[in-house]
């Protein structure tokens, strides 16, 4: 009979399985990371394995179910991941699950079953650079239980990603800027019109100048430079021109703590109505 115990751990839920290995005979204990409910489905399986001498576990590896990674990838993708990539990663487990249809062994998780995944998202129209990022994120979360030496091979790598195709880029005229601008200003949308000469004299991403990403700490008057905050934690000074300079000594009397306190959504939005304007 197997052992099941709780412990206490920083980094997760986790259980420890005690065992007697039926070919050492030596009584082995295993720690794994997931709900009482599937450490409970984990020590069934394993007692039913040696009942019926069906154990056979390569360098005494437990075999995780789906669901019990994800329950650990989850909780670490909240301590170590923005907002977003977490909200986004979950629409890509959440489409996942509904391709599998309930909880299964990873050892059941090979390179026909990711193949069958992506055939079946083209199939039902997902864009190929909606479906080569799914596999990105999926490709991810594997890796991440590789490292954690919950699996042995990552079963997307050697799964071909859908090519993205050639991404044009519309860049604004120096005709159609002034345009967007006398729009704006027009709608006496003033501190939306600021936010915009912002992103035209920066180059920065829309989250990139928006409140808390940005707030008054990111801006040096004094030395006229600004600190943004990119993708996956890396940092830029960008200078502050004549134009930026103006802006942000005029927003300084009017916003204590960002000089743009708008929401991501809205910013999609508005730009989005002025540009049909």
């Amino acid at each position: 009979m197997a052992t099941l115990k709780y412990l206490k751990r920083k980094n997760g839920e986790a259980y420890q399985i005690g065992y007697s290995h039926p070919r050492s005979k030596r009584w082995v204990r295993k720690t794994i990371y997931c709900s009482l409910k599937d450490a409970e489905k984990i020590k069934k399986k394993l007692e039913a394995d040696i009942a019926l001498g069906l154990f056979n576990i390569t360098n005494d590896r437990m075999d995780y179910t789906w669901h019990a990674l994800l329950d650990r990838y989850t909780k670490y993708a909240k301590r170590n991941k923005s907002e977003k990539t977490v909200r986004r990663e979950k629409n890509v487990i959440d489409a996942f699950n509904r391709f599998l249809k309930g909880d299964i062994s990873l050892s059941e998780i090979t390179n026909s079953t990711i193949e069958k995944y992506k055939s079946k998202r083209l199939k039902i129209g997902r864009r190929p650079a909606t479906v080569a990022i799914e596999m990105r994120i999926l490709k991810t979360i594997f890796y991440q239980a590789v490292k954690w030496e919950i699996i042995v091979k990552n079963p997307v790598v050697g799964v071909n990603i859908p090519k993205e195709g050639i991404v044009k880029v519309r860049y604004l005229r120096l005709e159609e800027i002034d345009l967007l601008l006398r729009v704006i200003q027009d709608e006496g949308d003033n501190d939306f019109a600021n936010l915009i000469q912002a992103y035209l004299n920066t180059g920065a991403r829309r989250n990139e100048l928006l409140y808390p990403t940005f707030s008054w700490e990111n801006v040096d008057l004094k030395n006229r430079k600004i600190l943004l905050n990119g993708k996956g934690d890396r940092k830029r000074y960008v200078p502050i021109n004549g134009t930026l300079l103006r802006i942000f000594e005029s927003l300084l009397k009017q916003f204590a703590e960002a000089p743009f306190m708008f929401k991501p959504d809205y910013v999609t939005h508005r730009i989005q109505q002025y540009y049909k304007k």
